[in-house]
This record gives C-alpha cells, structure tokens and sequence, in this order.
C-alpha cells in the first residue's frame, strides 16, 4: 500500500501527500513529502463532511453514493475518494490549473487501492 502512495506522490509533483484514512480521520496509511500543513489534522477535518455527505446521499437519492469530492483552496486541491469499508483516499495537492491530470493518475491507482484493502 505504501508503494502505491509513494509512486502517487512521487511521480506527480504537485502532489505532496497521499493518506488512507478510516472513518474517524484515523491514517492507516501514508506517504508525503515536505508538506507545508498537517495531513492528520486535514484527515481529520476532511473526513466528518465527507461520512455526513456520504449519508445525505445515500439516503436522499435513490441508489446513489459519493465516490469522489475535489476541494480547491487558493494554496492546495484535495481529493477525496471512498475506497471501500468506511475507508478514503485523500490527496493534497499543490494548486494546479492541470488538476485534471492528477485526478486522472488518482483515480487509476483506486483500483490497485481497493485490492490492497
């Protein structure tokens, strides 16, 4: 699992952090580089609106769930992704006009997440 996160953030460098966090903002797993904030209080802060939304959701529309949530500040992108049993992905980045490519290289990695899990 680390692997995966270390080649995440290594070979896209607007991204300083990649986390696995479970339900209450708790890192399972982690690997960043010289980040200028602290993951495990964005872990913390991210997940809580995120367990709120997923329940909103699934109980408001009808066969639906949140899979992804992209938070822009003037300074980072943080990409929230839910894995599986409770379980998210968050990515902080450096922001970039060309988020949508990190958002590509993130989201073709959840695949080899999930089967770590």
């Amino acid at each position: 699992m680390e692997e995966l996160l270390k080649e995440l953030v290594e070979k896209n460098p607007e991204v300083e952090s990649a986390v696995v966090v479970d339900e209450e903002g708790i890192i399972v797993y982690k690997y960043e580089k010289d980040l200028s904030i602290d993951i495990e209080e964005v872990a913390t802060q991210l997940v809580n609106p995120v367990n709120a939304l997923c329940e909103f959701i699934e109980e408001t529309v009808e066969e639906d769930e949140l899979k992804e949530m992209l938070l822009f500040s003037r300074n980072y992108q943080f990409f929230v992704y839910k894995l599986v049993n409770d379980t998210y992905l968050i990515v902080v980045a450096k922001n970039s006009p060309l988020y949508g490519r990190v958002r590509f290289k993130v989201k073709s990695l959840i695949p080899k997440l999930i089967k770590q899990l």
